[in-house]
């Protein structure tokens, strides 16, 4: 557990290795967030030099939920960089979860090239659009739909509503605690750099239920003498079509605004699907949510199938010797058995590669084009890529 001095010393560390300054209000809501008890520090001569953090939460699969550590907050002063420090928190950290028994451990990368050697994989993707204020969306106007205004914490309680009814079906989200929720909406004047408050509009159906959600601030700005001003939307999500097409609605046509901004949308996010001219969206793939399966059994049982899979996977695992070796994967819609086996092996494929699967995205082709998964019975990875595959793209809502 963090003693208080060790807590005051992480917030230098986490400065220092990001760059940034908390202000003394923003730091006490984002320490609150953390648990003490979960926390590693890496010390010289008494003084912290590095840090690695977990949060805990359930991570929703293609058919189910797993219990998950949800890395954060790992960093590394400048003094003590290259010198194996965070290779060691991260290893003693996944050594700490495999004894534990969480089978999943996930985290938001600020520097991708760190992770994929402890055995992470890119297990989601979000979209980061641009798109002209008033594009028009297809189809008829949201019917039943009603809208609230206001300021976020105002509509707090309407905004974890929604989510939780969303959750369970949408592989990646996570369960946030009510710090988690504090932390994410915190809104410091100190922050904005310009742009308004965070605001919120809340969509709820004609029984009143909350049924979704957009944080968003408009940015002000003009140009000879137009306005030219930015609506970026800081959180949506939306638990139906009519949702979504009011509260784009919303963010899409607010005055004096030139053009909205989404850093974080689901690769099947209906902004897609409903913009009549999709060459007016400016759209970029990015990687999100990775994950990393601790305990490949375990996370594998915690997931249904799209289709029938009896197969054996030869797992190459560098950092938890645990994994190494042949599993046998016998799996349907219903769920999963999982257990060792001598048998020859049907796939080869490392811990990433897997991981980077575990929550439906497409990432097993792409693995098999790249050489990362290896088929040595014929038509075993078809059938592997199939069964591995969900039927909504995999998303997590906020940054932990």
């Amino acid at each position: 557990m963090m003693a208080d001095g060790d807590m005051a010393a992480l917030r230098s560390v986490d400065e220092w290795a990001f760059g940034s300054s908390f202000s003394d209000n923003r730091w006490q809501v984002a320490s609150a967030a953390l648990e003490r008890d979960r926390q590693l520090g890496a010390f010289d001569a008494g003084a912290l030099v590095g840090h690695s953090a977990c949060v805990t939460h359930t991570l929703t699969t293609p058919g189910g939920t797993v219990p998950a550590a949800g890395v954060t907050w790992v960093g590394v002063q400048p003094s003590h960089r290259r010198r194996g420090v965070m290779s060691s928190l991260l290893r003693r950290q996944l050594a700490d979860l495999a004894e534990s028994g969480e089978p999943v451990a996930t985290l938001w990368a600020a520097e991708p090239g760190i992770y994929g050697r402890f055995g992470f994989g890119v297990a989601s993707r979000r979209l980061a659009v641009t798109t002209p204020s008033g594009t028009t969306l297809a189809g008829p106007p949201a019917d039943g739909v009603t809208l609230a205004f206001g300021d976020v914490p105002d509509l707090i309680d309407d905004c974890r509503e929604a989510y939780e009814r969303l959750r369970p079906s949408r592989p990646g989200m996570v369960t946030r605690s009510r710090e988690a929720w504090a932390e994410s909406s915190h809104d410091d004047p100190a922050d904005r750099a310009g742009a308004s408050a965070l605001r919120c509009a809340v969509a709820r159906d004609a029984d009143g239920a909350a049924t979704g959600y957009a944080w968003f601030r408009t940015r002000p700005s003009w140009k000879d003498g137009t306005p030219d001003g930015t609506v970026e939307v800081d959180e949506m999500l939306t638990a139906d079509a009519g949702s979504a097409r009011a509260l784009l609605g919303v963010v899409l046509d607010l005055d004096l605004m030139s053009r909205s901004r989404f850093w974080n949308l689901p690769l099947d996010d209906p902004l897609v699907g409903l913009t009549e001219h999709t060459t007016r969206l400016r759209a970029a793939v990015l990687d999100q949510l990775w994950v990393r399966l601790v305990r490949v059994d375990d996370a594998l049982i915690a997931r249904s199938y799209t289709g029938e899979v009896d197969l054996v996977l030869d797992i190459t695992d560098e950092t938890l010797r645990r994994n190494e070796g042949r599993w046998r994967l016998v799996a349907d819609a219903t769920g999963a058995e999982v257990s060792r086996t001598s048998a020859p092996a049907d796939v080869a494929l490392d811990t990433r590669a897997l991981a980077a699967a575990y929550l439906g995205d497409d990432a097993p082709s792409r693995a098999l084009v790249s050489g990362l998964l290896i088929e040595h019975s014929p038509g075993a990875a078809t059938t592997l890529i199939h069964a591995l595959r969900g039927t909504r793209a995999p998303h997590c809502p906020y940054m932990f």
